[in-house]
């Protein structure tokens, strides 16, 4: 089945970009494309994306608050922020929201595209160095959640890898263990810190 993508993006031309991008793919297919968080909000019980492509500086309501709201409803829903915002409080906003993909406006079409499919595949795709700075504001600006303390080693290098947006198979290349191996440390740390997903696990670990 195609992977169901709306476009939430006020600059006609990007816009017009990242529809073509949609459209050119054979895996994807557009859902609806909007130009104001508030229409997405409104038609999104009927239109149903499987992704989001999410620009942040929207006119009225910004696409970090439209994914915090649309995510309370439609938590499986996923969330690809495309932004000129490159700054670490952005980063950090979009991911406690709920993103879990940020590129910066500069990507090319294709790798818009191939972030949309990362993204449903269960991937959380990142620009280049933009993965690393995320972990580096978490460092300097919060402090770890205590409950961090009951992770073993290894679930730590499986938590930190999961932060830098790596699948389960990358994790296990990384690490050097099967993919099963990984499955069981994540069902492990998420029951740990009592968490069901990854954002979540950040989410807790490092509170705003």
């Amino acid at each position: 089945m195609s992977i169901r993508v709306s476009i939430v993006e006020d600059d006609e031309i990007l816009l017009d970009a990242f529809t073509e991008a949609v459209l050119d793919d054979a895996a994807l297919e557009l859902a609806a494309r909007h130009s104001a968080a508030e229409t997405f909000l409104a038609f999104v019980e009927t239109e149903r994306p499987d992704v989001v492509i999410m620009d942040i500086n929207l006119p009225g309501i910004s696409g970090i608050e439209a994914v915090r709201r649309c995510k309370i409803d439609h938590p499986t829903m996923q969330f690809l922020m495309c932004t000129v915002q490159d700054d670490d409080e952005s980063l950090f906003s979009a991911l406690c929201a709920g993103a879990t993909g940020y590129l910066l406006k500069d990507a090319p079409p294709e790798v818009v595209a191939a972030a949309v499919k990362d993204l449903h595949a269960g991937g959380s795709p990142m620009g280049p160095g933009i993965a690393r700075r995320v972990l580096r504001s978490f460092a300097q600006h919060h402090q770890p959640h205590p409950e961090l303390a009951r992770l073993t080693d290894r679930e730590r290098q499986v938590l930190d890898q999961l932060a830098q947006g790596y699948r389960y198979k990358e994790i296990a290349d990384t690490l050097h263990l099967s993919i099963d191996t990984i499955r069981t440390h994540i069902r492990n740390l998420y029951d740990k810190l009592q968490v069901s997903s990854r954002t979540d696990a950040l989410n807790k670990l490092f509170p705003r």
